[in-house]
């Protein structure tokens, strides 16, 4: 079963390329009745052909400088790639370490905020606790009877 399924693909995939085939060489053909069409297209081609003959012409008459050009040019594209991800490196570095030392700083400042807003409630608290002690020991403010009690609801 799955062996006719593939070669159904096969089929299906072979009509198809070759539609794609003759369609692009029937839609080439119909271009070319266009008379500016055919000059543009023998002019590249001839153009093509004379670049392509000049430089099989030099690689074979010069095989050596080619290959020393070759290698010049392959050298220099290594060398600004190393450059380049040497750069990159040193960036990151460089990023890295800002971050580290900003973070760094950041803790420390709120390592010190947070010891100061510790400090200030330890006194608040002192100070909220001898009020406190002021206050229950304070016999003006703390009636000792029911009569002193209403004594003092009246008054008001």
């Amino acid at each position: 079963m799955r062996q006719a399924t593939l070669d159904k693909n096969k089929k299906n995939n072979s009509k198809l390329l070759k539609g794609m085939i003759v369609g692009g060489a029937i839609g080439g053909c119909i271009s070319l009745l266009d008379k500016n069409t055919r000059k543009n297209v023998s002019e590249n081609a001839t153009n093509l052909k004379d670049t392509s003959k000049n430089v099989i012409t030099h690689v074979k008459e010069n095989p050596g400088e080619v290959k020393d050009q070759l290698l010049d040019q392959t050298k220099q594209v290594t060398d600004t790639l190393k450059n380049t991800i040497q750069e990159a490196k040193e960036l990151v570095n460089k990023i890295n370490s800002e971050v580290v030392e900003d973070a760094k700083e950041l803790t420390d400042e709120a390592t010190s905020f947070a010891e100061e807003a510790k400090e200030d409630l330890q006194g608040i608290k002192s100070d909220l606790k001898t009020t406190g002690t002021h206050l229950t020991e304070s016999n003006d403010l703390k009636p000792k009877t029911q009569a002193e009690l209403n004594a003092n609801l009246n008054h008001y």
